[in-house]
This record gives structure tokens, sequence and C-alpha cells, in this order.
């Protein structure tokens, strides 16, 4: 059904959660798994540059985003998916532009479902920082499974 799954990380217990049920749905259905972050250099700002060991805040969020890339690249290779590629974009607004970056590699690449965990947010939290993941199902025509935050200790996950 789903022959190319795209799966959205940031390096969040959230988004490892979404990448596991990526996982378990690629080897049942031997797909092939694409993971993407989308790297902002604004995440980065708020580090004095004396405390980076990058020359540019850009710099500093492509060396930080392949490391979330690696990282969940070996948890779905060590769990048996066979076709796991991974993509770094990059977007230096806000949410709208990093959902839309994301849209528009899947649909680029001929994803047909796109994974994406959410921490779930309601309320002031939620008009705040915004929604990703509704940000994401309001751009894309693509079907969209989004995994909640797994509350353990009754705590949820943060990022």
């Amino acid at each position: 059904m789903y022959k190319h799954i795209v799966v959205a990380v940031d390096g969040s217990r959230t988004a490892l959660n979404a990448l596991q049920h990526a996982v378990a749905l690629a080897l049942g259905l031997q797909s092939q798994l694409t993971l993407i972050t989308v790297a902002n250099p604004a995440e980065y700002m708020t580090l004095a540059p004396e405390f980076l060991q990058y020359e540019s805040y850009e710099e500093a969020a492509i060396a930080g985003s392949n490391e979330v890339l690696s990282d969940m690249q070996k948890v779905a290779t060590d769990a048996g998916v066979q076709n796991v590629q991974t993509h770094l974009l990059m977007a230096a607004k806000g949410t709208k532009e990093m959902a839309q970056e994301l849209v528009d590699f899947a649909d680029e690449t001929g994803a047909d479902l796109i994974v994406i965990g959410t921490h779930g947010r309601t309320g002031l939290m939620h008009l705040l920082m915004g929604s990703f993941a509704e940000t994401v199902m309001r751009q894309s025509h693509l079907p969209l499974l989004v995994i909640r935050s797994r509350k353990e200790n009754n705590v949820v996950d943060e990022e």
C-alpha cells in the first residue's frame, strides 16, 4: 500500500516514537523509508557566538541536523529496514516554511505517506508554539500519520 514513507525527525523522543511506528510499517510493507529533518539556523541564535564550535549558525544547524539523521537512520537499520534514505532541508523562517519544505519534498520524491510526531499541546502552549503537525496537515494532500507523544508517569515527552 505505502511504497515510500517519509518520516519527519528532530531528535526528540516524540519523533523517535513516530519513527518506530514508521519502521514497523516499512518492515511490514517492505517500503522505502526516508528520514527528513529541517534545519533552522534561527534555533541556534539563542546561543552566544562564542559557545558555537562552528563558524555560523547555519553550519551549527546543519551539523546538528546531520547528527539527528545519522542517529535515526541507525535506529531504522538496526530494526531491519533495508532501504533507508536521509535528507536534510533548510528553512530560515518558521513552522509554516518548515512544514511546506517537508510537504514539497514528499511530493517531489513520490512519497505516499508522511509520518510525524506531535506533542499534543493545547491551549496557551499550542498558541505560543504552534503545531508543526497541524501545519503539515493543512498543506499536504498526502496521507498523514500523526503519532502523539507517549505519556509515561503522567508526563508528556519534551522535545
